[in-house]
């Protein structure tokens, strides 16, 4: 520690002699996340960085590096998740991005330990949304107690697969960003967890104020974007769109871009990716042109993806569950069978 660094503990200390002490430990916090914010980075020449990087590509294999959603069309798409990357999943309100995070954690967590810090669910709401994705029973069954004896046997069949994954839950009742990044950097030392989830963004509050609500939000999203780097983990963020394409006309103006994530600002300059979940049925549109149904079709449009190529994928949205899944030649993967779950994590993870 440098003597600035302890003059400025014991500043804060003196300041707040008469305060609580959780006002003490914020502060405390706070000072130190912008003192290792600001902290000389070594500097290195090139021809070490290169070394390095060619050392790194001919040691270690692809899937150590690469985090796949298990789903097969959206892989192929974007090639997965990297380590270091801060990935925004953007979408309307109920549209189904928090469907999405569950689904997309199930999955990863079969390989690699995963954190999920839930600020908008509590955790058993969240948790019965994980019980349904990996069982196929509703989730309002489980919120109304309404399980029939079958329904039970189906539930009963996953609990060894959650005990298979590698899968921790943060059900945050501090919305800062600071208490939020102490959290899981102590997940990352501990659990060593290489994948953090946060739904969503626009509940984190930042450590600092500020007069416009879109510069707390940018500030926000370079803070995780900063614990992505440092720690060299993937960061994923659900993000809501504001009400613009409620008011663009035709079909093809109903789908999100960029520009509609809410209070934005440097939002889409921080992603490395950005996927924005569309459900033509969401906006009440059953088909399209040429008449050819759109009833349960989501489209996961890959609006920017910093090393790869974007574009469309569409998947299968059950909202009965609710799930996503894949589509082959338009259709559901599989049909859920008591025997398929065991199945699945026989399979390799990716």
């Amino acid at each position: 520690m440098t003597p600035e660094l302890q003059q400025k503990i014991e500043d804060v200390i003196a300041r707040n002699r008469q305060a609580d002490d959780s006002i003490v430990v914020f502060q405390l916090k706070k000072l130190l996340y912008e003192s290792e914010r600001f902290a000389e980075k070594d500097t290195k020449p090139i021809a070490e960085l290169v070394a390095g990087n060619l050392c790194r590509l001919k040691t270690e294999t692809p899937q150590n590096d690469v985090f796949r959603t298990g789903f097969q069309h959206l892989d192929n798409a974007i090639g997965g998740f990297l380590p270091g990357e801060f990935i925004v999943v953007g979408g309307r309100t109920a549209i189904g991005k928090t469907t999405f995070l569950v689904d997309l954690s199930l999955n990863i967590s079969r390989a690699v330990p995963l954190l999920f810090v839930t600020l908008d669910f509590s955790g058993e709401q969240l948790t019965n949304r994980f019980i349904a994705s990996l069982s196929r029973v509703p989730a309002r069954l489980m919120l109304q107690r309404a399980i029939s004896e079958a329904e039970w046997e189906r539930i009963a069949t996953v609990e060894k697969a959650f005990a298979d994954r590698q899968l921790f839950v943060l059900d945050s009742r501090n919305n800062d960003v600071s208490t939020i990044k102490a959290h899981c950097e102590k997940q990352i030392r501990e659990n060593g967890v290489r994948v953090i989830v946060v739904d969503y963004l626009q509940l984190v509050n930042s450590s600092q104020h500020w007069r416009q609500r879109v510069d707390e939000v940018s500030s926000v999203s370079r803070e995780l974007k900063n614990m992505a780097r440092e720690h060299n983990v993937c960061v994923i963020v659900s993000s809501s769109l504001n009400r613009s394409a409620e008011y663009r006309h035709g079909t093809e103006g109903k789908r999100p871009q960029l520009a509609d994530l809410r209070e934005s600002g440097a939002i889409e300059q921080d992603a490395d990716k950005v996927i924005l979940v569309h459900r033509p049925e969401y906006y009440r549109i059953s088909e399209e042109e040429k008449g050819k149904s759109l009833t349960g079709i989501a489209e996961f449009i890959v609006a920017k993806n910093r090393n790869g190529a974007t574009g469309d994928v569409r998947l299968l949205f059950d909202a009965e569950i609710p799930k996503f899944k894949n589509l082959v030649n338009g259709k559901e993967e599989f049909v859920f069978s008591p025997d398929r779950l065991k199945e699945l994590d026989d399979e390799p993870p990716f």
